[in-house]
């Protein structure tokens, strides 16, 4: 099935394919769940769904791209616990992505999800590379929960400057680059995702990069700032929105991101064979 996360409205947002296996997911299915992805537009990916426990509330799964496999499940977490929430296979409420680090846990209800991140402030200058920000104003920062993305405030909107040299981002070790713009009078981020590091060359909808941009909006100090809006935007026309409030204590940061996935309507179910 396809799921499209975080959208303004049905069909505006990142989509996601999700694979349910008609039974055990063996060799078979992983082999068709990466042909299937090898298939599909550079910017979306397919979440294999590999089990999942109603009595437990968890589910597995592995994530497949243009480029194969990829170990990165966060992108992809709202859209599956929101299919499987959506479609009964697991209750309404807090859920588990299971990894061989742990479980990740968020909230669903099959209509929206609510996931959290906590972890110590990472917030530091960058030196900035002329042949990669020479096209843009500001300063670029590493911030994030956690983990450091890699961010630059500009003036204009996002979506009318130019991409970044994406062979130059490999060359100096950046897997991302967001360009954002900040309302603070209306507290909105509107944001474009550069992600290659991670496949995907722009990323539709981020959940890790909203969260590290409520990050920065929080700013360092201790406390608990007013919810922020992320409008994640591309210049193909789609918006996510994402929602973060959070607060900050001797340097760890809890920011809970919410956004709406939509699970249905008009879209096919996509399965594959056991084996």
């Amino acid at each position: 099935m396809t799921v499209d996360m975080f959208g303004a409205a049905p069909g505006r947002g990142s989509t996601l394919n999700v694979l349910l296996p008609k039974g055990p997911c063996g060799e078979t299915a992983l082999a068709q769940a990466e042909a299937h992805a090898r298939t599909t537009d550079e910017t979306v990916e397919s979440a294999l769904v590999s089990g999942y426990s109603r009595a437990e509330r968890t589910f597995t799964s592995r994530i497949f791209n243009t480029g194969g496999e990829t170990p990165f499940g966060t992108h992809s977490l709202a859209g599956v616990a929101a299919l499987l929430v959506s479609r009964g296979h697991l209750a309404s409420g807090e859920v588990g992505r299971r990894t061989a680090d742990g479980c990740q846990w968020l909230y669903s209800d099959g209509r929206t999800v609510g996931v959290p991140f906590t972890g110590p402030v990472v917030d530091h200058e960058l030196p900035a590379d002329p042949a990669l920000f020479g096209s843009y104003d500001g300063t670029p920062r590493v911030s994030g929960i956690g983990r450091g993305f890699t961010f630059l405030r500009v003036t204009g909107d996002p979506c009318a400057l130019p991409a970044p040299d994406s062979a130059r981002m490999t060359e100096l070790g950046l897997t991302d680059l967001t360009l954002y713009q900040w309302d603070a009078e209306n507290r909105e981020v509107r944001a474009r995702v550069f992600a290659p590091g991670f496949g995907l060359p722009e990323d539709p909808g981020c959940l890790p990069a909203a969260a590290a941009l409520g990050l920065i909006t929080l700013g360092p100090a201790d406390g608990e700032g007013p919810p922020v809006t992320i409008r994640q935007v591309t210049p193909r026309g789609t918006e996510s929105v994402l929602r973060c409030t959070g607060s900050v204590r001797d340097g760890t940061a809890e920011v809970r991101v919410t956004a709406q996935v939509w699970c249905g309507e008009g879209n096919s179910d996509r399965e594959v064979s056991e084996g």
